[in-house]
């Protein structure tokens, strides 16, 4: 084994050319990992599409453990969403079915095949932004994906450009080839198992995105994108199977203090999503020698942002918030930051279109409410004219 390499057996150690579910689907190579699974492309030997490629998502022991415990509920959601999923931004489940690796069973979720997500995709802009076409294709279908979400009562918490794929990959039969034989499998480690076994372990290639970061607004307009990954997600209405959610910089202020969880979560998320496609970094960069102390200087940088404070509603709904804020609201053992408004932010990136910086800030500011009550539905968001922008002339050059 790889002396750098830690194997964990939570998780399941495929081999490409092993063969799940007699013999249907056929492992290829790695496509991504995460916390709680691993993803592959797969060759469905069976199937009567005119398309022959899949990814698998493999999910760890404590993963599928969960599921039958109904702390996640991922398979259930994906049910859920199945018939609307074919014709929105969110994921479609083809197969399902479980493997049984060293340690026990393994839930498997057979997807479309997708390409590279959007945080990877905008990365590969020299200023790491993307132009605001672009960014309004994104995020117009991803807030569609989370209307039909909350329609069915299902808030996805986790919405980040990590989890947003190009869609349209899995239809194409020749490109999967092609990239199959460009880019052989890495192997990055090799371990035994208990009987002596010897596997390997390989690095990840998820596919490239199908259009450059400079295509033309034409080309933006005929990209597809789809809302990924509903592992963390929770029913709305009902008590969540955890406490926070997220990246701390991603964070929905109600999070922080345990108050008012709702689909509203979303929505926030939006906004950070937003800032980030346009200005090519998150707006929130909180520090902190633990969570705690990094939430309470995340909650000081959305005051200075939004100019906001909780409603005495919210506080009075809070579960924790005496460590973090005072009677008045504040954050306790800090001064309170400068004000700064969106548009001085986006400005001061030099790159975003001067006739994008007002609506822009707009779109933003309606999102990060602080109070979830003051923001608006993913519906309405849907109907927004500066997002549909993406479907007219943008204003300037990147």
């Amino acid at each position: 084994m790889n002396s750098a390499m830690i194997l964990d057996l939570n998780f399941f150690y495929p081999q490409p050319g092993m063969k799940l579910k007699d013999g249907r689907y056929e492992l290829l190579r790695p496509l991504g990992s995460g916390a709680y699974s691993t993803t592959w492309l797969v060759h469905n030997a069976f199937t009567d599409c005119d398309y022959h490629y899949a990814s698998v998502k493999i999910l760890t022991r404590m993963a599928t453990d969960a599921h039958r415990a109904g702390t996640m509920n991922e398979l259930d959601f994906l049910k859920t969403i199945a018939v609307k999923a074919l014709y929105t931004s969110l994921p479609v489940l083809e197969d399902h079915f479980e493997i049984c690796g060293p340690t026990g069973p393994h839930l498997c979720l057979v997807f479309t095949l997708m390409g590279q997500d959007v945080s990877s995709f905008r990365k590969t802009s020299p200023n790491k932004a993307l132009h605001p076409c672009i960014a309004k294709k994104i995020l117009l279908e991803t807030v569609a994906a989370i209307a039909t979400l909350h329609d069915a009562q299902i808030i996805h918490t986790d919405v980040k450009a990590n989890n947003i794929l190009f869609d349209g990959i899995g239809g194409d039969n020749e490109l999967t080839k092609e990239e199959l034989g460009s880019h052989p499998l890495e192997v990055v480690g090799r371990f035994k198992l208990s009987d002596e076994t010897e596997l390997s372990v390989f690095a990840p290639r998820p596919f490239d995105a199908p259009a450059p970061w400079n295509m033309s607004h034409l080309d933006s307009e005929a990209q597809t994108f789809r809302l990924m990954d509903l592992g963390h997600a929770q029913w709305a209405g009902r008590q969540p199977t955890v406490e926070v959610f997220g990246s701390i910089a991603l964070r929905a202020p109600e999070i922080v203090i345990g108050s008012n969880f709702g689909p509203k979560l979303d929505i926030w998320a939006v906004g950070c999503l937003t800032y980030e496609l346009l200005a090519g970094e998150w707006l929130f960069n909180p520090v902190g020698k633990d969570d705690r102390e990094m939430e309470a200087d995340l909650l000081a940088q959305i005051f200075a942002i939004t100019g906001e404070r909780y409603s005495k509603l919210t506080l009075s709904r809070a579960q924790w918030s005496d460590d973090i804020l005072d009677e008045g609201g504040n954050p306790k053992g800090r001064g309170e930051l400068s004000p700064t408004s969106l548009e001085a932010r986006l400005s001061a990136r030099g790159f975003i279109p001067d006739g994008e910086v007002k609506p822009a800030g707009d779109f933003i500011r309606k999102c990060l409410r602080v109070n979830t009550d003051d923001r608006p539905t993913a519906g309405h968001l849907c109907g927004d004219e500066w997002l549909y922008g993406a479907f007219n002339r943008c204003v300037g050059g990147h």
